[in-house]
């Protein structure tokens, strides 16, 4: 390890990916199509799709209309559903060139694939670029169906993202623990 680089906590990174997160929220906003629905509106999208799933709440961002909609709410959600899309929202504060987003990377579960392959163009991603370092010379965002995304991709990778359970006890002093008294090695 590099001793000149500093060490980047996972907290800070979460911070930033997460401003991040919210930046291409209020992109995606700042079009009057798109609406963040609360979650009794979002757990009745669920249970109108006209698939079934392990899908969650955390599934979907945002949901886009046609054109501008009123606020959508539980009590308005069931005659709008048929026109609705559901966003899957990934953001980069990168330098991606143009709507090709070449070398654009981003991370997606197995539910958001899942789940956009279910509901084809009734589901898509929105590429948020939130840099102005491109040919248009601003922000901009790409919307893909599942379709469109795996024309583009070059090889998925799966990963694995695990948290340890918070009912476990601490390791007893033994092999497997690890102390360092000198805290500057």
């Amino acid at each position: 390890m590099d001793p000149a680089r500093p060490i980047e906590s996972k907290f800070t990174k979460s911070q930033r990916n997460s401003g991040t997160q919210n930046e291409g929220l209020a992109f995606l906003l700042a079009d009057p199509r798109f609406q963040r629905v609360d979650p009794a509106t979002k757990r009745r999208i669920l249970a109108l799709l006209p698939v079934s799933g392990e899908f969650g709440i955390q599934t979907f961002d945002v949901v886009m209309t046609p054109a501008p909609t009123p606020a959508i709410t539980f009590a308005t959600i069931d005659p709008l559903f048929p026109q609705l899309t559901l966003i899957e929202m990934k953001s980069t504060k990168k330098p991606i060139r143009n709507s090709a987003l070449n070398g654009f990377f981003f991370g997606a579960t197995e539910r958001e694939y899942k789940m956009a392959e279910a509901l084809g163009a009734q589901y898509k991603f929105a590429f948020v670029v939130l840099n102005s370092d491109n040919d248009y010379g601003e922000p901009f965002a790409v919307l893909l169906t599942m379709e469109e995304l795996h024309e583009r991709t070059r090889k998925p990778r799966v990963q694995f993202q695990v948290n340890f359970r918070t009912d476990l006890e601490p390791l007893e002093e033994d092999a497997r623990l690890i102390r360092v008294a000198d805290p500057t090695i």
